[in-house]
């Protein structure tokens, strides 16, 4: 019996080696456009969404920009949120992303005291953010906020950062 079972578990191994070491592909295919951001030393995050997603619902109107001069670099945006869709739409933290000229791509700080007001912004209202994102170093240049919603972009807008 025990040489039985010497046999049946030698002839398992290389099905277990085979199992564990799959790897699975993927591939896409069609007319969808992607982009690759490769983050730099300077970013924390993961790829901003791609902005190629159809139209955008929300619009942006930037009331406060600021960089923190003390400790770590912080910049504030503050803005109000124009929805121009059909549905309502969250404003969470969690939805919002920078983007730096040199791609590096930068999400809000959910530590933070970010502020939404209101939490649902419904078709034809607008609402008023305050986001919070941690820089790695000082900068100065233009800033694209991006909101993503259902995992597209739902707004974009450019602000200038002096």
């Amino acid at each position: 019996m025990n040489t039985r079972r010497f046999i049946a578990i030698f002839a398992s191994i290389p099905l277990l080696v085979l199992g564990c070491s799959h790897k699975e592909q993927t591939t896409t295919s069609g007319s969808e456009s992607s982009s690759v951001v490769v983050p730099s030393a300077e970013s924390s995050a993961a790829p901003a969404p791609s902005l190629a997603n159809g139209p955008t619902t929300a619009n942006f109107n930037f009331t406060d920009i600021a960089i923190t001069t003390s400790g770590a670099p912080v910049l504030r945006l503050g803005f109000d949120i124009k929805n121009n869709g059909k549905d309502p739409i969250l404003c969470d933290p969690t939805e919002f992303t920078i983007q730096l000229s040199d791609g590096t791509t930068i999400p809000a700080d959910t530590s933070a005291e970010n502020t939404c007001n209101p939490d649902t912004v419904d078709p034809g209202a607008t609402g008023k953010a305050v986001m919070f994102f941690d820089l790695k170093s000082a900068y100065a240049g233009p800033v694209t906020l991006i909101m993503t919603a259902n995992g597209g972009v739902a707004g974009k807008g450019t602000a200038q950062v002096h």
